[in-house]
């Protein structure tokens, strides 16, 4: 085993390991080299793995021996993982739509249950506004719901309507239900939140004039924040969670013919579909479990990486996590039941790829495993790894940073790793739970939970207190044996690998932090979200004319930049939205705040107002059904700015949330002013001014008795309420809220126009 000293010694391995990760830095920069990367990644990591095998295990007892070994097989699957991600994403097929020759007759499913109906609308304007022949294609509306309203909806939009007797199989049997009540060459599945573009057949159907072409997939996308995002304040920073799968790794799938249903934005072949005997209903994970016993009987499938619908992820960290466990334990039961491995008609690559899917949902219990590891050396005395600390920052810290690298790259900015170990982390002990209770009775009915769409957080709140436990109980021991750590490391006392578990340990602490910060909801006011645009509009007041730029849209209201503030005094404005394809939509709406962005700029949130059907129907086009503004480039933080962005998501913690509600933005104004109140009157200066309100300095130190009074502007007199005051260096500040002009209404308007 010399040459294996040799292969480890210094002069050998920091060599590599600088070589290596500066031919992954430089063709990172370079934008070239992915499977380069990904072999070099691989290898570091390998090396890394046969060293901890051969040299760090602790083999000095029993307890130590069972320790060191569980942590090197939690380790040994985090390997294993790299290895299947580098498989489907070594080389991604990047399709392009197929020209469309004929135009077979679609029928459209979209489920509903339980959920909103503005949700449910949205999603049918978007099916029955589609940019193919109108007489072939059909939009059904599946009510597991059973609700009379749901009808009423379906009727108003001319779509049809299939209701079933029982709930038998949940989404499974409903679309096994409607496949006997319908008869389209074609059958197109949205779930209720997901709004289709305009295109989405036009760009999917074409693929089916291949007869070996049995189902055709497209990216979900999200216009909501995750619960990663929402909950850590870091929109805008981290990409959705889910940007990984359905923007590399089914593409990559694809390559193979292993990219799978995935239970919404898909199209199947009706045909096939009763070949095999209508959805699979033995599993709660009906849409890859389908896929399996499509491929197995040799037919083909297409991704297009083209997002061409949009929808909403769960609003809360309960409901993300329920989700979560549902796929889990839907995997499970495809791997007991139907084992990807002996199920006969699969090639390799589709063994490989269906089995990468089982086995990612078995995370959980490595990184429990990971996370109190430490904890053995720190309070027990047991060491999971005997290794000297330069060798150990040597190794894995060239892996660790190579797969930093790596993943942002590869991932197309879309993920790093530094994020993924925190996803990991805050699902870890559910999914443990989970995948071991489902294999010990795998073939055992479970009830398909349906995840909660549409829900508004009105306030802030920690998940359900099952899932935050096990991470509160972990997050203690870890602060007690660091604690118990670092008065032995002190004291000097001899321990091995000391530093090493301490570092971990802390890492740890970070990660577990973060997961339960992820957990605490914060309040979302907004019931329908809006769409990010830049959408040219008009804004009309009486004579005037703006010109703004929609920044977010939906039928409810806008988010509008202008170049000067506009008065809430003057009534409700006139507002012309032109959409992407040149169409002008007028409406009125009322302004509900306002935020100066910039010296020259402010944003208005304008809330619509008297909107009917018809104008309605249109914003939710001009909103949701174009692709164009989906399709956008994501980078996701590097490594300095996810550190960065860890740092503000620690100095947020209990900060209150802050919800702006002012109309009116006041500007700075200085004129003399004479406040009357009930008992006396007193001389003072405007600070600031708007239509709504103003802001007033009174010399000296005053007591401001009684709520009322009347503030004169030479000829302007000005009906006030005060809200509240504020002592500063030898002067009042007193804000009022203006009730009304008493006297010189004209002057005032005059003034104020001045003024914006």
């Amino acid at each position: 085993m010399s040459w294996l000293h040799g292969f480890y010694s210094t002069s050998v391995s920091v060599p590599l390991s600088l070589f290596a990760l500066a031919a992954i830095a430089l063709l990172s920069w370079r934008k070239m080299g992915r499977q380069i990367i990904l072999a070099l990644t691989l290898i570091l990591y390998a090396r890394y793995l046969l060293w901890r095998g051969v040299y760090t295990l602790n083999t000095g007892d029993w307890m130590s021996f069972l320790v060191s070994w569980t942590v090197y097989t939690a380790e040994a699957y985090a390997f294993v993982q790299i290895v299947l991600f580098a498989y489907h994403a070594w080389s991604p097929l990047e399709r392009q739509s197929v020209r469309l020759r004929r135009f077979p007759r679609v029928d459209i499913f979209v489920t509903v249950v339980d959920e909103p109906l503005s949700i449910l609308r949205r999603t049918l304007i978007g099916c029955t506004n589609q940019d193919y022949p109108k007489d072939r294609y059909r939009v059904h509306v599946l009510d597991d719901g059973r609700r009379d309203e749901v009808q009423s909806v379906a009727a108003s939009l001319n779509c049809g309507y299939i209701r079933r007797a029982d709930r038998q199989h949940a989404k499974a049997g409903n679309l096994n239900h409607a496949l006997e009540e319908t008869s389209g060459e074609v059958i197109a599945i949205f779930d209720v939140d997901h709004v289709p573009a305009g295109s989405f057949l036009k760009d999917t159907v074409g693929f089916f004039q291949d007869e070996q072409v049995a189902f055709v997939q497209t990216p979900h996308h999200f216009y909501n924040p995750d619960v990663f995002q929402k909950n850590l304040h870091l929109e805008g920073v981290l990409k959705n969670e889910q940007s990984l799968f359905y923007r590399v790794l089914q593409a990559g799938r694809d390559r193979h013919n292993s990219a799978f249903f995935a239970g919404s934005c898909g199209l199947f072949r009706r045909r096939v579909l009763q070949e095999i005997g209508g959805f699979r209903t033995e599993t709660v994970t009906e849409d890859i479990h389908t896929s399996m016993a499509i491929h197995a009987k040799g037919y083909r499938s297409c991704y297009l990486n083209k997002v061409l619908a949009v929808g909403l992820m769960p609003e809360s960290f309960e409901s993300s996590m329920r989700q979560r466990i549902r796929w889990a334990t839907g995997h499970v039961q495809i791997f007991f039941q139907t084992n990807p491995f002996t199920m006969r008609g699969l090639t390799l690559h589709q063994r490989i790829g269906y089995f990468a899917s089982i086995f990612y949902f078995l995370h959980g219990l490595p990184r429990v495993v990971c996370l109190v590891a430490p904890l053995c050396a720190l309070m027990f005395g047991i060491i999971p790894v005997t290794a000297d600390v330069p060798t150990l920052v040597n190794l894995f810290g060239s892996y660790y940073l190579a797969t930093l690298v790596m993943l942002r790259t590869v991932s197309r900015g879309t993920r790093n790793a530094f994020w993924s170990d925190i996803y990991e982390t805050a699902g870890s002990i559910a999914l443990s739970w989970t995948t071991l209770k489902t294999a010990m009775r795998p073939w055992k009915k479970r009830p398909f939970v349906i995840t909660a769409k549409g829900v508004a957080q009105e306030r802030r709140g920690a998940a359900r207190f099952s899932f935050v436990l096990p991470h509160l109980i972990i997050m203690g021991l870890l602060i007690a044996g660091l604690v118990t750590g670092i008065r032995l490391w002190m004291a000097k006392i001899p321990l091995p690998g000391l530093e090493v578990s301490l570092f971990w340990g802390a890492v740890n602490l970070i990660l577990v932090g973060v997961a339960i910060l992820a957990a605490a909801d914060v309040p979302e006011w907004r019931r329908i979200f809006r769409i990010k645009h830049r959408l040219p509009c008009e804004l009309y007041r009486r004579d005037e004319r703006f010109n703004g730029i929609v920044r977010d849209l939906n039928e409810t209201g806008a988010l509008i930049r202008v170049h000067k503030q506009l008065l809430q005094g003057d009534g409700p404005l006139r507002c012309i939205v032109k959409n992407r394809m040149g169409d002008r939509i007028a409406v009125k709406g009322r302004i509900c705040r306002q935020h100066e962005v910039s010296s020259t700029a402010v944003e208005i949130g304008l809330k619509f107002i008297d909107v009917d059907e018809k104008t309605a129907d249109s914003l939710v086009i001009a909103a949701f059904c174009d692709s164009r503004a989906w399709n956008q480039p994501e980078s996701e933080p590097g490594i300095f700015k996810s550190f960065w962005s860890l740092l503000r998501v620690f100095s947020r913690v209990g900060k209150p949330e802050r919800k702006s509600n002012r109309v009116d933005l006041r500007l700075p104004y200085r004129e003399r002013c004479l406040l009357v109140l009930a008992d006396r009157t007193l001389e003072g200066t405007v600070a600031e001014i708007s239509a709504t309100g103003l802001s007033v300095n009174i010399p000296g130190t005053v007591d401001l008795v009684g709520e009322n009074g009347t503030v004169n502007l030479k000829s302007i007199a000005l009906k006030v309420r005060r809200r509240w005051t504020m002592q500063c260096e030898g002067v009042v500040l007193a804000g009022f809220t203006i009730e009304r002009v008493d006297k010189g209404a004209d002057q005032w308007r005059e003034r104020m126009s001045l003024a914006a």
